[in-house]
């Protein structure tokens, strides 16, 4: 019964803690400039660099940040400088009777509206809030593009086997139907034999039409995410 309950508690511990690891974004599409990576994670990390819709969601993130820069400056506005500049004090010597004491080249003054000095720490908050939000959706991008890119990288290793298959299948129904062809010239075969293995090389054909099809689309597919033709990406 104690054995039980052990692994029970190890069952729940390891779940929890599986729970609360967090997501490094940083493996999900990795950084420029980090080298030796293998074929898959260059074309996602291409794919996040070089895909146009990923510019506004990439933006959005500058954009409330400084929303929130403005939002935390903005005490500074409270305070006013003016300048005044005359005869007088740009020439204190004319100034005979002193009159540039009422008119300083300078004047400063502090004015804090009593309501803003409690709004703008909730402002505060909300243009963090903002911050967050942007950097969530900018985190949630890159998941769904990584899951895009190497769906669509599958895909075409899958179609690239497939045509394979379908090339090889070619190349034995001609040769097959070579051999069946000259022996019906010779009259060691039927003519229904002869027109069966012609309309089987004719589908391998068809099939292989198909399959390179299916190929070049999914590699076009693939290009239209990273931007760039497969053949350059090194």
């Amino acid at each position: 019964m104690l054995r039980i309950i052990i692994s029970l508690f190890i069952i729940a511990f390891t779940s929890l803690n599986a729970i609360s690891q967090s997501i490094d974004y940083n493996k999900v599409i990795l950084p420029e400039g980090i080298s030796d990576i293998s074929y898959e994670e260059k074309l996602v990390q291409l794919a996040w660099q070089n895909h146009p819709a990923n510019e506004e969601v990439k933006k959005s993130v500058d954009l409330a940040k400084y929303d929130l820069q403005i939002s935390k400056r903005y005490w500074l506005e409270g305070f006013r400088m003016t300048g005044n500049l005359n005869e007088f004090n740009i020439d204190p010597a004319r100034d005979i009777t002193n009159r540039s004491q009422f008119f300083p080249r300078y004047n400063f003054s502090l004015a804090l509206p009593l309501g803003q000095l409690f709004t703008n720490p909730v402002e505060n908050k909300q243009s963090q809030l903002r911050v967050e939000m942007a950097e969530s959706k900018v985190n949630a991008l890159k998941l769904e593009l990584r899951r895009e890119v190497l769906s669509a990288y599958n895909d075409y290793l899958m179609f690239q086997e497939i045509f394979k298959i379908h090339s090889i299948a070619l190349e034995d129904a001609e040769m097959n139907h070579s051999i069946v062809e000259e022996s019906f010239k010779q009259g060691e075969e039927s003519f229904d034999k002869y027109n069966t293995s012609n309309t089987n090389l004719s589908q391998k054909k068809i099939s292989k039409i198909q399959a390179s099809t299916d190929l070049q689309n999914s590699k076009l597919q693939l290009e239209s995410l990273i931007g760039i033709p497969l053949e350059d990406v090194q």
